[in-house]
């Protein structure tokens, strides 16, 4: 049955367990008060960051910075580059150099962290031939803050045993979480050819040149408890449904537009500035 809890602070009408009276009507139809221990966002901070791979471009003060793997060495029979992606971070390649607290201020911190983002692209040579899923690598060290990131008072170490007995320890260095969540997108790429550039004039030197636009999310976690209103545990999920014969799935979707959209149907509102 709900408790009153004692503390230093007072009694908390807000301890595990059944709602009391007072509080029924604030939390509508919940029917009990749990404990969940969760990772929580104490500060949080968007960089956003242009990066090209040409010299000449780079202008700090507006947040367009050079970096040299952006600028890569080809052949200069390429063509083209086409079907540049981002494949996603090199796993294992997000770190936390520094962690430094402001003088005067240790809850705030000043955090230095790298990560290596692999991009993949295609290159066509002037013969028509294509080489495929080329690799290149941007690696980069960031500093951002300060950031809210008090340090935890307690140590928290959990240890998992899977079906087989086997014992998986925590590796969290600690209980403070930095977390970073990035979305990157590549702007442009052009061939750069300097002809003549070196003492053969017969050999010209070309590089591809790439622009990527990253957005990094910077988060400061802590593992806290919290005290939230439950409606009870889920019920258990519906049972799977067969996708059925492909001519029956086929035959019970609607037909396609044979046409492409006119711009009366494309235009709502007022009319659209060039």
């Amino acid at each position: 049955m709900y408790r009153h809890s004692s503390s230093a602070h007072g009694i908390s009408l807000f301890t595990p367990g059944f709602i009391p009276e007072e509080l029924r009507e604030q939390f509508g139809n919940a029917r009990e008060l749990v404990c969940v221990q969760i990772p929580k966002v104490y500060d949080s901070c968007l960089l956003r960051i242009c990066l090209v791979g040409d010299p000449n471009k780079e202008d700090r003060d507006e947040g367009i910075v050079f970096d040299p793997d952006l600028r890569v060495r080809v052949d200069c029979s390429v063509e083209s580059i086409i079907n540049v992606r981002v494949a996603g971070l090199v796993p294992g390649s997000f770190k936390v150099i520094q962690k430094r607290p402001l003088p005067g201020d240790p809850d705030r911190k000043i955090i230095t962290y790298k990560y290596q983002l692999r991009i993949l692209y295609d290159v066509v040579f002037d013969d028509c031939t294509i080489s495929k899923d080329n690799e290149l690598i941007l690696r980069r060290t960031e500093t951002v803050g300060p950031l809210y990131c008090p340090d935890t008072q307690t140590i928290i170490r959990e240890s998992r045993v899977d079906q087989t007995g086997t014992i998986h320890p925590s590796t969290d260095e600690d209980d403070q979480i930095i977390k970073l969540e990035i979305v990157a997108t590549i702007l442009d790429v052009k061939i750069e050819r300097n002809e003549g550039a070196t003492l053969d004039p017969y050999d010209d030197v070309c590089f591809a040149v790439f622009t990527v636009g990253v957005y990094n999310v910077i988060k400061c976690e802590l593992i806290v408890q919290l005290v939230i209103p439950a409606f009870g545990f889920c019920p258990p999920p519906a049972p799977c449904e067969p996708l059925g014969e492909p001519c029956e799935v086929f035959n019970a979707q609607l037909p396609p537009a044979f046409f492409p959209p006119q711009l009366d149907e494309v235009i709502s509102g007022p009319g659209i500035d060039c």
